[in-house]
């Protein structure tokens, strides 16, 4: 059922799996002007630049999860259950303050992509920006994380010879362990979030959504802009998205491609072709 009432205003919904540039893409549309958020969530492991989640919107989401018994990171791989009426009556409540707030403006938190059916009906008129990364770059990226959360010091006393050699070896051991632990897990969350934003895609209208692939962002920065201020009218300044993107924050890559099912890659590399052939910039 669509929501008349919250058509005059212009929304922009920036949806990807995580790890996968959402927030390093929402930082640069929060410098080029766009209204993300008065209240947004901090630094964190693995962002150090701060996550540009809108806290109203990533609370009550998590709050949602918790309410259906799934972990509240989001980190699902099968598909959360339709909106309950009063579900839906908590998100319609937080959209009509945003509404009130500001004519133009948008938020950012992966988990959206597990209700992107539901955001549809509450906002039938929104502009979607799809930030999708390849599979190995958004596994091994969320192996890292993970290494971080639970290593915070990386803090590893090796005495006598070779001790440098040999604390290489037990840094490379402990990523293994990871790997083995988590990386299917993490590939099949990939998957069902992509999975959500190409049925999504499916649903909308072409004019009303656009997909960049995060690695090509730094040369198509111009063209996304344009399709949000030429072609959706969004009031922004350009930025140039080198000004907030720092290399040496992008972690190393791990191969975790020895650890995962060949038939689960062999999934994900078909998501990633028809993400490619849709991409729009």
């Amino acid at each position: 059922m669509s929501n008349p009432g919250f058509m005059q205003n212009k929304i922009l919904i920036i949806a990807g799996m995580h790890r996968s540039g959402t927030s390093l893409t929402t930082q640069w549309l929060y410098r080029c002007g766009l209204n993300v958020g008065e209240n947004l969530l901090g630094a964190g492991i693995g962002n150090d630049d701060g996550h540009y989640e809108d806290i109203d919107f990533y609370e009550a989401q998590k709050q949602i999860l918790r309410n259906k018994n799934i972990e509240d990171s989001g980190f699902t791989e099968t598909p959360v259950p339709a909106l309950m009426i009063e579900e839906k009556e908590f998100l319609k409540n937080i959209i009509s303050k945003k509404n009130q707030a500001a004519g133009e403006w948008g938020w950012k938190d992966p988990r959206t992509c597990l209700f992107l059916r539901d955001y549809e009906d509450l906002l039938p008129e929104a502009y979607y920006l799809i930030v999708f990364r390849d599979w190995k770059s958004t596994v091994s990226s969320l192996i890292s994380r993970t290494y971080k959360i639970i290593y915070p010091t990386d803090d590893i006393v090796i005495k006598g010879l070779f001790k440098g050699y040999r604390k290489k070896l037990e840094v490379k051991r402990r990523i293994e362990e990871l790997c083995k632990e988590k990386a299917t897990n993490f590939l099949k969350i990939w998957i069902l979030y992509n999975k959500e934003i190409l049925k999504s895609m499916s649903r909308l209208s072409k004019d009303n959504y656009a997909v960049v692939n995060f690695g090509a962002l730094l040369e198509s920065d111009k063209n996304v802009f344009h399709k949000l201020t030429d072609h959706w009218n969004f009031g922004l300044q350009y930025i140039s998205f080198k000004e907030i993107y720092k290399p040496k924050l992008i972690s190393k890559e791990i191969n975790t491609t020895q650890f995962i099912d060949k038939v689960l890659i062999a999934e994900a590399e078909k998501i990633e072709t028809i993400l490619h052939k849709k991409t729009t910039f």
